[in-house]
C-alpha cells in the first residue's frame, strides 16, 4: 500500500450551496472519465499511446474533485485531517489494509 499524501490551497467561490454541489459535480465528471477510461483500459491493457492521455485526464478530474471536497470543508472549518484518520481507522476495523 502506497501512502498518497497532498498539499490543497483551499480558495472560496460562490457559497456554501455551490460549493457542495461543486464536489456533486466534480464526483460525477471523475466518475465519467473512469469509466471511459475502464472501457479503453480493457480493450487496449494500457498499451495505447492514447492511455496516457486517458489516465492524465482522470488524474486532473480526481484533483479536481479532491480540491472541490477541501473547498467545501474550509468553508466550514472542518479539520479533514482528523476526518482522515478516522476514515483509517475505520477502513482497518473493516480489514481493507494488509
Amino acid at each position: 500500500m502506497r501512502e498518497i499524501r497532498l498539499t490543497i490551497r483551499p480558495f472560496v467561490f460562490g457559497n456554501g450551496k455551490f460549493a457542495a454541489i461543486k464536489v456533486l459535480e466534480k464526483a460525477a465528471e471523475s466518475f465519467g472519465s473512469w469509466q471511459v477510461l475502464d472501457r479503453e483500459y480493457c480493450r487496449a491493457n494500457d498499451e495505447k499511446p492514447y492511455m496516457k492521455a486517458l489516465r492524465t485526464h482522470i488524474a486532473d478530474e480526481l484533483a479536481d474533485l479532491i480540491q472541490s471536497a477541501c473547498n467545501l470543508a474550509d468553508r466550514y472549518d472542518l479539520d479533514l485531517e482528523s476526518a482522515m484518520k478516522r476514515c483509517e481507522i475505520r477502513n482497518r476495523d473493516r480489514g481493507r489494509y494488509e
